[in-house]
């Protein structure tokens, strides 16, 4: 990053330059501004530790060294159950399996074309910046250091334009108004991040302050807030770094920002961002899960620390009553106590006592006493911390014979009591949303292709910004002009599909049990079949059908043979009916010549025998059809039994 630029450089760079059109600055108080960020460090010192410790427990760090340094006296073993480690992770899985996309709604009816184009340019922005995986590291941040959140930046883009994009603040290096209560940092007077880098980083990110930088390394030492990670990668006196703050603040009814050390400013000017209104905005959208009653930001290990430390301390102190034998010995009975006490302890220990003393005494019923208490006060613990915050129903845990009613009420039962640290997570999702709107309206002038992939994971590609012809007019207008669009951002939310379709699918096979006729593609639709096998298992009903509909030719051939039998009895009869008329009417005919009436029979007779053949034939035909197709329907039997295997 440069001062002209917008990029925010490698992890040492601690903000964005403003751009190069950017308002005139007003000068920055250093002195000021260095006066509010050690007040921070001041009056937020319990607050800092507390998120170091809570970073510690999530890690699996949970004993101090002097604590260890106890237990390797008393020969007791360091145990550690990381079960706060596990909750946290549950949680971060439950926000991904709850995540929805942003979607824009029009604020009148005029530009719901506007809102489709809003919610396609959003989801492209979070795509290519990878929305999916820094939101959970902004979620898992918020419920263990208590806050989280982003930090909108604008890079150097290839088509003109600066590039939206964000990152995911670290929580250790965040600092805000200590004055501020609300868990959305509303009332925030200032914030911004404060990081250690190294000299060389530092003067490419502003090269034009090489000087003030190489004669400042070392200063800002009082700047610090003392994470574990700084110890670690900057306490070797060989490393030459310096303390970068970027300082952003509101001064006028408007926001600026100043990048600063301990004795210098680097950059500084107005604020590049503008909100809805069209009013200055800070780049750091920030949330916090809790707030206490000193104002202190705090996460899910606040309430399971306690928990988490009884399971570790009666799991090693169990262990060591295990390992361990009390021994009642009379005095001088041998020579070595210490032998005695580790030959007591293995389970194939020798002990020896003079000749004529009393033998030792093991207390194991006292032992097996205090051994089931210490296991039944570490079972109240596990239980205490297992269904803090979310029940495991919200984890897939235990709810393998459930119905999806049964485990939709099990989890809701779990989601309310996350309901503050919920609401604040998806009440800040909406908000980098609808900045990240406004950060394209405000910077994304030029044309520019987006995109973006519908429901059936087909790719589209539109313009926006384009110029072209008005077709009423005929003067130039631009195509999907951002900058004009007037929505509102909301979550696309709905209730959890996969319980309610689960539910869903129970209810019709227990109806198609009992004889209700249910069509199979619902089945099908509803069951929980991976995507690629329901449109196969469809495929097939559906060519099935069409095969049905269409006319059967050994069927068609024996309708056909009936119908000229039928027609034939029907010619006999009439021509029995002709007959009996003809005699009435005219004489007797010579002896010997055949009738008319046996020359209709006759023919009758004929068609009659036609028929018989014809339906022969199709039978044959039938025949020959059933043997083709017999292997066939038998390799289909086999194919949608193992589908019901697989169904049920």
């Amino acid at each position: 990053m440069n001062q002209t630029g917008y990029q925010v450089g490698s992890s040492p760079s601690v903000g964005a330059a403003p751009p190069t059109n950017a308002p005139p600055v007003q000068p920055a108080d250093h002195n000021k501004l260095k006066r509010q960020y050690i007040d921070y460090l001041g009056l937020k010192a319990e607050e800092i530790k507390e998120q170091q410790n809570a970073r510690r427990y999530y890690h699996g760090v949970q004993y101090t060294s002097k604590q260890i340094r106890t237990l390797d006296k008393r020969k007791q073993p360091v145990v550690t159950y990381n079960r706060i480690g596990r909750k946290i992770n549950g949680l971060i899985g439950l926000l991904e399996k709850m995540k929805s996309d942003p979607r824009a709604f029009p604020r009148n009816p005029d530009n719901e074309q506007g809102a489709d184009v809003a919610t396609a340019v959003l989801r492209y922005v979070c795509d290519e910046q990878d929305w999916g995986t820094k939101s959970p590291i902004c979620g898992s941040s918020g419920a263990v250091d208590g806050i989280g959140g982003v930090e909108i930046i604008l890079e150097r883009g290839d088509v003109g334009d600066v590039e939206i994009g964000f990152e995911a603040v670290d929580a250790s290096a965040y600092f805000y108004d200590a004055r501020s209560l609300k868990w959305d940092f509303s009332d925030a007077r200032y914030m911004g991040t404060s990081k250690w880098s190294d000299e060389d980083a530092a003067v490419e990110m502003f090269p034009d302050k090489e000087a003030e930088i190489r004669a400042s390394m070392e200063n800002g030492s009082e700047l610090t807030s003392n994470p574990d990670s700084d110890k670690k990668w900057f306490s070797n006196g060989e490393t030459k770094r310096i303390r970068i703050v970027d300082h952003w603040y509101i001064k006028g009814g408007d926001w600026y920002y100043c990048i600063y050390t301990g004795s210098t400013i680097l950059a500084e000017g107005k604020s590049y961002l503008l909100d809805e209104k069209k009013k200055t905005m800070c780049k750091y959208i920030m949330y916090s899960a809790n707030v206490d009653q000193d104002g202190d930001r705090y996460g899910f290990v606040r309430n399971m620390r306690s928990s988490q430390d009884e399971i570790n301390q009666r799991r090693s102190k169990a262990l060591h009553t295990l390992n361990s034998r009390r021994v009642i010995i009379e005095k001088g009975s041998v020579d070595d106590v210490e032998v005695i006490r580790r030959e007591a302890a293995r389970p194939d220990g020798v002990l020896e006592i003079m000749p004529g003393t009393t033998a030792p005494v093991f207390d194991d019923n006292a032992r097996g006493q205090e051994l089931q208490g210490q296991m039944a006060f570490l079972e109240d613990a596990k239980n205490e911390i297992e269904n803090y915050g979310f029940n495991p129903a919200l984890m897939g845990q235990g709810v393998q014979d459930m119905s999806g009613r049964a485990i939709q009420l099990q989890q809701q039962a779990g989601i309310a009591e996350l309901g503050p640290y919920m609401l604040a997570f998806r009440g800040w999702k909406i908000r980098v949303y609808r900045a990240l709107w406004c950060a394209v309206q405000q910077h994304w002038t030029s044309e520019r292709w987006i995109r973006v992939t519908d429901d059936q994971k087909m790719a589209q590609f539109f313009a926006v910004n384009k110029l072209s012809t008005d077709p009423n007019t005929g003067m130039p207008a631009l195509v999907n002009a951002l900058g004009s669009l007037d929505v509102d951002i909301i979550l696309d939310e709905g209730p959890d599909e996969v319980n309610m379709q689960g539910d869903a699918y129970d209810t019709l096979s227990i109806m198609a049990q009992k004889g209700v006729a249910v069509p199979p593609e619902l089945l099908i639709e509803l069951s929980p079949l991976q995507g690629s096998i329901k449109q196969k298992a469809l495929s097939i009903l559906e060519n099935a059908k069409q095969q049905a509909s269409q006319p059967n030719p050994i069927m068609l051939a024996q309708a056909q043979a009936e119908l000229r039998k039928t027609n034939a009895g029907a010619m006999l009869d009439e021509a029995k009916a002709q007959k009996a008329v003809s005699e009435a009417n005219t004489p007797p005919q010579q002896e010997g010549a055949p009738s008319e009436l046996d020359v209709v029979k006759s023919v009758a007779e004929i068609h009659n025998t036609n028929a018989d053949t014809a339906k022969t034939l199709a039978a044959a035909r039938k025949s020959n059809v059933e043997a083709t197709l017999a292997p066939i329907q038998a390799a289909n039997e086999a194919a949608r039994t193992r589908q019901q295997a697989n169904l049920t």
